[in-house]
């Protein structure tokens, strides 16, 4: 273990570059927090280029037994220049640089009966990553990310998404033209979520098949070609003054909907 006394150290601003979008894109890196995510993404076969650890989390058994697995350089760094990379207001004292793991739409593998969870220019990272998580829990087969939609490897993304980030792939930066020309290729129907007269209801709707589930910005929902081309528009029942549910509750309850249809699940 090295240890890094200095934030002018190259390895340290190229990590604090990382908390930048177009560092990530330029280097293919992002930055993962936190022991338990750290556990995660190594166990899941992710590919470390680099970890910071404090003299605090040295200490810890837990943290012992996991940098002793690593076999990437392992850096000491003082917790003021930990700081400088983190951007939580509590940094963990474990930080892992890490190659990203997205994928093309060609890349994908799709089965008879496989949901693509689809993400419309969604701009919230807790949206983003709380969606990563459900379609992990709910047997989602992957994520497409549109073009507009916010970076799924941003750290606040990545902190929500607990670990589900290595257990999905991802396809990022879709054009529209593409999807659907993937979607009729593969014989997935699209059904975008939609506030709209001409819906049908979510649990009359057919998920039993192959899929892709099309969840829109959270200001102006789906876009209007993706509405024009999806095979139902759908909904979510609602009483009470509330206009819409928030995109990643309507999300949840649509993928667990389909779930519901595809595991037939009675009891627990």
């Amino acid at each position: 273990m090295e240890q890094i006394n200095s934030t002018a150290n190259p390895k340290i601003k190229l990590a604090v570059s990382l908390q930048q979008k177009k560092y990530r894109d330029k280097y293919n890196l992002f930055l993962l927090e936190g022991l338990r995510n750290a556990e995660t993404a190594a166990n899941a076969g992710a590919k470390i280029d680099m970890c910071f650890c404090t003299p605090e989390i040295v200490q810890n058994e837990r943290a012992q037994k996991f940098l002793a697995s690593l076999t990437c350089p392992i850096y000491e760094v003082s917790e003021n220049i930990f700081s400088k990379i983190s951007d939580t207001k509590s940094p963990q004292g474990l930080m892992l640089v890490v190659q990203k793991n997205d994928c093309s739409l060609n890349d994908l593998t799709i089965l008879p009966k496989s949901c693509l969870l689809i993400l419309d220019r969604l701009q919230d990272p807790g949206n983003i990553g709380t969606l990563i998580r459900t379609a992990d829990a709910l047997g989602a087969a992957a994520i497409i990310c549109l073009n507009g939609t916010a970076d799924v490897f941003s750290p606040k993304v990545v902190r929500s998404a607990m670990g589900s980030l290595f257990s999905l792939p991802f396809a990022v930066k879709v054009n529209e033209a593409d999807l659907l020309s993937f979607c009729h290729k593969h014989d997935l129907k699209l059904y975008a979520a939609a506030l709209d007269r001409q819906a049908k209801i979510v649990w009359d709707t057919d998920f039993t098949c192959g899929c892709g589930i099309i969840l829109g910005n959270e200001a102006n929902g789906v876009s209007a070609a993706l509405l024009n081309n999806s095979t139902n528009k759908i909904y979510i029942p609602m009483t009470g003054s509330a206009e819409s549910l928030n995109v990643a509750t309507a999300g949840a309850m649509i993928m667990y909907e389909r779930y519901r249809q595809c595991f037939k699940i009675t009891s627990l």
